[in-house]
């Protein structure tokens, strides 16, 4: 039996996280993995629900089952990750979606990738059960704008559109399901606009600002995660960047408090100079 690469392990303080399992070589591709979920941004014009690439009223063709618009390629209709908000168009709203504007983001389709989250609850319990796993923060979300604006323009518009029961949907159990998606989203810039996606193991991989890993995507969408420049033991932590590393440290830790609800406290972060490089530095221009 081949022994795994990488291991998910649990610690008090960081909660769960990847460890490498074996010794890891500098440039080694750690993870290979396929989304859970993929689907549009929360803030996006009208895209293709198959292949989530943009589209026009010139070039938009209308599934024949819930009248979502998609591109002229004949498979994105059939595509199984449409299958959730068609399903749900077709056997709980009970008539066909109408897109007019084309040309500015819509509403509609912030809504998208939480229904295929929640999809899965009666379609798909493993998946389900990976989501519902993973961190939404809840707890530091609620009361804030962002929160209340997902209570009224994806909660309660699920609710109303698609005429759920409340008792099988809470709305709560919906706004979790839309931090889940904001905190462990990926964005992929594989189509324009870029779409966002959720996996598994890839969720958990730890945030630092000098992370020993980078990630990238396969063609087909899955996440590849790759070691930095430097080897990495067995039992070491794997990270990746959550934010720009270009940024500075102000601009890093707002940043990350705003979209994952933390206190970044890294070796760069905890150093004025970032590590010598003095990054965020104000040249004197005075001699």
């Amino acid at each position: 039996m081949v022994k795994q690469l990488i291991k998910v392990a649990e610690d008090p303080m960081v909660g769960r996280y990847v460890a490498a399992n074996v010794d890891l070589a500098a440039w080694q591709v750690a993870l290979v993995e396929r989304p859970l979920i993929r689907g549009p941004s929360q803030v996006t014009g009208p895209v293709c629900l198959g292949c989530l690439k943009s589209i026009t009223a010139e070039s938009a063709v209308m599934c024949e089952r819930c009248g979502w618009p998609m591109c002229s390629d004949s498979k994105c209709a059939d595509d199984e990750w449409h299958k959730a908000e068609c399903d749900w168009t077709v056997l709980r709203r009970k008539q066909k979606v109408e897109i007019k504007d084309f040309t500015n983001p819509h509403p509609s389709y912030q809504s998208i990738t939480v229904i295929r989250c929640l999809y899965q609850k009666h379609n798909n319990p493993e998946v389900w059960a990976k989501l519902t796993k993973l961190e939404s923060h809840c707890a530091s979300r609620r009361g804030g704008s962002k929160y209340e604006a997902d209570r009224v323009w994806i909660a309660d518009y699920l609710l109303r559109f698609f005429k759920l029961d409340p008792a099988e949907w809470p709305v709560e159990e919906i706004l979790r399901v839309c931090g889940i998606v904001q905190v462990n989203g990926h964005e992929v810039p594989l189509t324009d606009p870029p779409y966002v996606a959720i996996y598994d193991t890839g969720s958990m991989l730890e945030h630092s600002c000098v992370p020993n890993c980078s990630k990238t995507f396969t063609r087909d969408g899955h996440l590849l995660i790759r070691t930095a420049a430097a080897a990495i033991d067995s039992g070491g932590h794997l990270s990746i960047s959550y934010t720009d590393v270009l940024w500075g440290t102000a601009q890093r830790l707002a940043h990350l408090a705003d979209t994952k609800f933390f206190v970044c406290k890294c070796p760069r972060c905890s150093d004025p100079t970032e590590l010598g490089t003095y990054f965020s530095g104000v040249k004197c221009t005075t001699e």
